[in-house]
């Protein structure tokens, strides 16, 4: 395996969820010839031996199938800590990873995604089903009243090294300044990057989720980006968090969630 290589973490628990999880990491590693690395959490390390024995042999079948790079490893915790900490350790380029709709105490105290990517500096890529599509063709790009929008353009930037997309920026129906300002500051760059896009303006004064989803699955828009809430409470959880409406929408379009520290200053060499 070459150690060189940039990594593409996918946390592996052997559910059907997470080898779509798998897929999508493999389109990505394809394409960016980066390896993957299959991360399994265990509450002690009593089992470690055996449960490491059936993630190389799980990790086996798609090497075979695929052709690509995977090592494994097993770490014990608790599973949203050990990911958060684990991706960073090896300097993970992403974090491709399953999730589903939040159920139980989870609508209250928000999904195990939410809880794992709060705080990270990796970006995750969030899925609830295989990939329809081979490539990246259309992207959503919701617009909305925070600085932050800048740093969705850095990963915007670097997927399209490798694919041909259009990007769709879609903003709300509003005169804001900061609206104004960040979507003159995506066309321009866009624009100096030479990548396709096209503007458009919802219904609402302030980004809607389900409206920015609707439009997504209407393009059939194969990634909508995201850029995570800041300061998340258990408050703001228990009154229903955006970003939750986005990573779990009902058309199962992969979401790319970036935390407000997320950057790319050390892939600067591949924009």
């Amino acid at each position: 395996m070459d150690q060189t290589r940039r990594k593409i973490l996918v946390p592996y628990d052997f559910s059907e969820l997470s080898e779509h999880a798998v897929k999508h990491a493999v389109q990505i590693a394809t394409i960016t010839e980066s390896n993957i690395v299959f991360l399994h959490v265990i509450h002690n390390l009593k089992n470690e031996s055996k449960t490491l024995k059936q993630l190389q042999e799980a990790a086996q079948g798609f090497i075979n199938k695929y052709g690509v790079n995977i090592e494994c490893k097993v770490r014990p915790g608790r599973v949203s800590d050990v990911i958060r900490t684990f991706a960073v350790t090896i300097d993970a380029l992403i974090v491709v990873m399953k999730t589903q709709k939040p159920h139980g105490k989870e609508k209250y105290l928000g999904s195990r995604a939410i809880r794992v990517m709060i705080g990270s500096k990796i970006p995750f890529y969030l899925v609830q089903a295989p990939p329809k599509r081979i490539a990246l063709r259309r992207v959503v790009f919701p617009i909305d009243f925070r600085y932050e929008n800048k740093e969705k353009l850095s990963w915007i930037s670097f997927l399209s090294k490798y694919y041909t997309s259009k990007i769709y920026l879609f903003k709300p129906h509003a005169n804001d300044y900061h609206v104004r300002n960040n979507l003159e500051f995506a066309k321009r760059f866009l624009e100096g990057k030479d990548i396709n896009y096209e503007i458009v303006t919802g219904r609402s004064y302030f980004s809607q989720p389900n409206e920015v989803v609707e439009y997504a699955n209407q393009i059939k828009a194969e990634l909508i980006i995201i850029m995570l809430s800041k300061n998340i409470t258990v408050a703001k959880l228990m009154l229903g968090l955006k970003d939750q409406k986005y990573i779990s929408n009902n058309y199962n379009i992969p979401v790319m969630c970036l935390n407000a520290r997320s950057d790319l200053r050390k892939y600067e060499s591949f924009f």
